[in-house]
Parts: C-alpha cells; sequence; structure tokens
C-alpha cells in the first residue's frame, strides 16, 4: 500500500456497512408496496440471510475498491492539489453510484425469485 498522507483519512479494514443498510432500504420499500411477497419464510430469508450477506460481501469489496482507488489516484497524482481532490471525489462518486445500482440489482432479483 502506498505510504498513507498526515492529510488523507486513515483507510480501514472493516466493511462498509451502506450497502446492507441499502438492502434492507429496498426490503422495507417492497415490503410497503407489496406485503405478500414476505410471507413468513420469505421475509426471514431475505432480512435475515441477505442483509449479512450484503454486509460481508459487498461491504468488505466496496472498502477495498475504495482503498484501491485512493492508491491509484496518488499513484497517478502524486502532488496533492484541487485538480487531485475533485478526480478523487468524482471516482469516488462514480464507484459509490455503481455498488448502488449493484445492490438495488441484487434485490431487485431476489424480489423476483421471491415472487
Amino acid at each position: 500500500m502506498a505510504s498513507e498522507r498526515s492529510d488523507d483519512p486513515p483507510l480501514s479494514d472493516s466493511p462498509d456497512r451502506w450497502p446492507a443498510m441499502v438492502w434492507i432500504a429496498a426490503g422495507i420499500w417492497q415490503f410497503a408496496a407489496f406485503p405478500m411477497l414476505f410471507a413468513w419464510w420469505k421475509g426471514v430469508l431475505y432480512f435475515l440471510v441477505g442483509a449479512p450477506v450484503m454486509l460481508l460481501v459487498t461491504g468488505t469489496a466496496t472498502a477495498r475498491l475504495r482503498g484501491v482507488m485512493l492508491d491509484m489516484v496518488r499513484d497517478v497524482f502524486p502532488v496533492k492539489d484541487r485538480f487531485t481532490r475533485l478526480i478523487a471525489v468524482l471516482l469516488r462518486v462514480m464507484l459509490a453510484a455503481l455498488e448502488g445500482v449493484l445492490v438495488l440489482t441484487a434485490a431487485r432479483g431476489a424480489f423476483m425469485l421471491m415472487a
């Protein structure tokens, strides 16, 4: 890993929690619209099995992708200035949008399987 700069936030190895939160929010929204999709075992399966999987798999992947992206920006732009920060923020936003789409697509696939 590249050397940490003093003004950069420290990277942690813990998984990001937001993919699991998006998964749960999508489930709550879908439950409000179509409660029959969540008949007893389907709701248990979606919330108690799906959320930990999203936390472990997707959360770990997003944390590692963010670290790789920061290292890439540091290697390409060794001098930290406004342009470098702009590039880093834009890459972070694009990565977050892609991750959100992937989590929502997985949730939609789970809803289709439950129907």
